[in-house]
């Protein structure tokens, strides 16, 4: 595929159906039977879409929501509506109904494509949206639109034109919608190369929301002609890796995390076997390379994974960069802590600490918010990415947030993420949190108590890990006192730990 000939989605659509043809697209389930899609079925689907959706449309291009697991037919919703210059605005398929709705109204989507799960939520949807035409159910509305309409020629889309509203899920404060063109998205996609081979099997486990996902799964198969293999649930991962004996997947270090521990028990009850032919038993036995990306990864847990075969390599990036700002090196071995290498294209540098970057992956704004978009870009297109950090040649390492610096009273700034990730990989520890309190550094976890239902177990381990801490830093950031909660913390919709908490744990003596 030419890549230098490729500026929107619509054109790699077609451009992935001219090269592939025939070639298995997407697999997924349907029942206990697998289904499996075409390059050149994707096309003509999307063409069959595109002429319904712009039925609805008038004088200028109309957004449409899409929301959803992941699945073909989401996939056929998305690229149907931005195949024809429309806007698609991917919702996270875990929020309820009022969220949804206030989305829905705010993003002035006309057609809201969704799955089952939204089915008891639509009546109070279309009280609360009424600028929404069109409630298209993706199970039952979908199939017979694509019997109805015949497939509508595509016309040229500006490379220009708005492709994506998408909405982020701070930790703190109301989410934004990102504007990400379809040169944005294109540009993201093609940055780099030889990242994959066409007889690939990705298997997707993250959701089709995220950004993250939609570029490194969906866009990088599409251009790759990879055979993109969908996850229909977290708790099947295990089952599913094996059914699809994928060669590279996605993950966030949760994830990869919990995958390992899995691997490291069997380790221990068959001695006799090898880490990597556990590991191949575990992933389907053709598994190469692990890309990680959206929080924290341990080098530890990358070598291990290295040492079992498996190559990881960790990416950085933003919604607002369409993601990618760095990506992960599958060939590299030495576990550094750093995030990648910049991708071609992207300019980095740092502004007190703070990592900003420009390119041409780089958003337009925020939707109709023009006081945080002045905040996030300057002038001259360059993006605050609100990440403090370094780069090392043409690799990046990451030391915290800006906005979560914790200022103490002696004017110590102190990264609550850099002294959190010293705390990862314990197996006593679920979730931490570390923040300023009485100008104390105070670390607060969630234990695991089904590990260690003793209480008295749990804070004896926790003082001994932060007194092992305190000696690596400096006395200013020392943690000075600890809590341990009965209940999780609140999340946001992404999982990300919230920084301010309505309630806080117990004082450990």
């Amino acid at each position: 595929m030419d890549k230098n000939n490729i500026k929107t989605l619509q054109e790699l659509v077609n451009a992935s159906a001219e090269e592939y043809g025939d070639k298995v697209f997407v697999t997924e389930k349907a029942g206990k039977e697998l289904v499996n899609k075409t390059f050149n079925q994707f096309r003509d689907d999307v063409k069959k879409l595109m002429a319904y959706v712009n039925t609805f449309r008038t004088d200028k291009p109309i957004h449409c929501a899409v929301s959803g697991a992941s699945s073909y037919l989401w996939l056929v919703s998305y690229f149907g509506t931005v195949s024809g210059g429309n806007t698609g605005v991917p919702l996270d398929a875990q929020l309820g109904e009022d969220d949804t709705a206030e989305l829905l109204n705010r993003s002035d989507s006309v057609i809201f494509f969704y799955d089952k799960r939204f089915a008891g939520m639509i009546d109070g949807m279309k009280e609360k949206c009424p600028e929404v035409k069109a409630f298209v159910s993706i199970e039952n509305d979908l199939p017979e639109i694509l019997e109805k309409y015949q497939p509508e020629d595509f016309q040229p889309v500006d490379p220009s034109a708005l492709a994506t509203i998408s909405y982020t899920s701070g930790t703190t404060g109301k989410s934004k919608g990102v504007m990400l063109l379809n040169s944005n998205l294109i540009d993201n996609a093609m940055c780099q190369d030889d990242e994959s081979e066409p007889d690939n099997v990705i298997m997707s486990v993250l959701p089709i929301h995220h950004i993250y996902c939609f570029t490194c799964d969906i866009l990088l198969a599409l251009r790759y002609g990879n055979n993109l293999c969908f996850n229909d649930s977290m708790m099947r991962i295990p089952q599913n890796l094996k059914l699809f004996k994928p060669h590279v997947v996605l993950l966030v270090p949760m994830i990869a995390e919990t995958l390992y521990k899995a691997i490291k028990n069997t380790m221990e009850r068959f001695p006799e076997k090898s880490a990597k032919e556990i590991a191949d038993e575990y992933f389907g036995g053709r598994l190469r390379t692990i890309f990680s990306g959206g929080a924290y990864l341990r080098p530890e847990l990358q070598r291990a994974y290295i040492d079992m075969g498996i190559q990881m390599a960790q990416g950085y990036g933003m919604t607002e960069c369409s993601p990618r700002i760095s990506t992960g090196d599958r060939f590299d071995t030495e576990c550094k802590g750093d995030v990648g290498v910049i991708v071609n294209g992207c300019q980095v540098k740092t502004v007190d600490g703070e990592i900003v970057v420009k390119s041409p992956s780089v958003m337009a704004g925020y939707y109709k918010d023009e006081q945080a978009t002045a905040e996030a870009l300057t002038p001259d297109g360059w993006l605050h990415t609100g990440d403090l950090g370094y780069a090392d040649g043409n690799r990046l390492y990451l030391t915290g947030r800006k906005k979560n610096l914790i200022i103490l009273s002696n004017g110590e700034n102190v990264s609550p993420e850099e002294l959190e990730n010293k705390f990862a990989g314990l197996d006593y520890i679920t979730q931490i949190l570390v923040y300023s309190e009485d100008s104390v550094i105070c670390a607060e976890i969630f234990p695991n108590k089904e590990l260690y239902p003793e209480d008295e177990v749990i804070e004896k381990m926790f003082r001994e890990t932060v007194d092992k801490i305190n000696m690596t830093v400096p006395p200013a950031k020392a943690v000075r006192r600890l809590r341990v909660r009965e209940t999780p913390f609140d999340m946001t919709p992404s999982k990300k730990i919230k920084r301010q908490q309505a309630e806080h744990g117990r004082i450990v003596k």
